[in-house]
């Protein structure tokens, strides 16, 4: 009988999503044939809808139950079984911190409890120094399946688990929608949108960059979100020659987006959702942060560079100068020899 796991978080949006990405990958290869269940108890999970051609091998069932783990009736009500009927849980890993939901958890019928909450008070194993403070979220999801699994983690697999397997399908639809610069021009993949409009880099500079790009050759190719579409003829006012491949389809999906950011020579974006997406291409990704902290959220990808507010004096977005962010594009763009 295959082992089941049930791991808990308060939900993720696309970005935290793709911060997680490796955890899940691994989850197959430290239990492997073990049944998951992926409990998303506050708010909705995007490995439910959008991510989860990226996760369904990995995450068997994923369960949506807004609250539970956010009140402490919870611990007087069996809940949980509206979700998982009878079942006995093998090993419970709370990817949380918080004391409520560490109690709730524990009143589900389990073998091993698992959760870094008021310094793994409440775990039945704990890491050699449990009040060592990881400030990436990766790091600390890694930590809790080291202590799960009791035994370190394999640096191959580890490595491994950073790579997207595209399918072909996208990969050739991606050529396709880019195949009229990809013979005589490099392409600078541009992600001007985030969740939240604080986390944008103003669009003015993304216009500035743009143009200072196509000037020396580069091609301007802007990925904008369902939120965005009115940015398009902004964009185009200024750039008649900008690119947009995502209104250029209806076959849009995670899978393309890195695929395009895998044809780019680089690929510059905000702190938000896309961002995260166009670093697990593993092409050189600029990443802008302003007032969040990157230290907790940096993104995922073998070739990622932060650029941070800080860095110029500032905390908001619009403290990174246009100059400073071309400068990196040619520099990257060098360094990748890309043709």
């Amino acid at each position: 009988m295959s082992k089941k796991i049930l791991i808990f978080s308060h939900g993720e949006l696309i970005g935290d999503g793709m911060m997680k990405l490796p955890f899940v990958r691994l989850l197959s290869h430290v239990f492997p044939g073990a049944h998951v269940t992926w409990l998303a108890g506050r708010h909705p999970t995007i490995f439910k809808t959008a991510l989860n051609p990226l996760v369904n091998a990995h995450i068997h069932q994923v369960v949506e139950y807004p609250g539970y783990g956010d009140s402490y009736k919870h611990l007087w009500q069996k809940s949980w079984q509206f979700f998982l009927k009878d079942q006995k849980i093998d090993l419970i890993i709370d990817t949380e911190k918080k004391v409520v939901s560490a109690l709730t958890l524990k009143k589900i019928p389990h073998h091993k409890f698992v959760s870094a909450a008021y310094r793994w008070r409440f775990s039945n194993q704990k890491p050699p120094n449990p009040h060592q403070k990881r400030d990436l979220l990766l790091d600390r999801l890694l930590d809790l399946l080291v202590v799960s699994s009791g035994r370190p983690l394999d640096p191959k697999v580890l490595e491994s688990v950073y790579d997207t397997v595209v399918p072909i399908e996208c990969q050739e639809h991606a050529r396709e929608l880019l195949k009229p610069y990809l013979d005589h021009k490099k392409v600078v993949l541009l992600a001007p949108g985030a969740g939240g409009r604080f986390k944008c880099w103003p669009l003015e500079n993304f216009i500035n960059l743009a143009k200072d790009l196509e000037s020396q050759g580069f091609q301007p190719v802007f990925i904008l979100g369902p939120a965005e579409p009115e940015w398009q003829q902004q964009i185009q006012s200024f750039l008649p020659n900008a690119f947009f491949p995502l209104q250029e389809t209806n076959k849009t999906s995670p899978y393309l987006t890195i695929a395009l950011g895998q044809l780019a020579a680089v690929n510059v974006a905000n702190d938000g959702g896309v961002g995260h997406i166009l670093a697990s291409s593993n092409q050189p990704t600029i990443s802008m942060w302003g007032p969040t902290e990157a230290a907790k959220s940096t993104p995922n990808g073998r070739q990622v560079v932060v650029v941070k507010a800080q860095d110029f004096g500032g905390n908001q977005m619009v403290d990174i100068p246009v100059t400073a962010i071309y400068e990196k594009v040619i520099s990257l763009a060098k360094k990748n020899c890309w043709n």
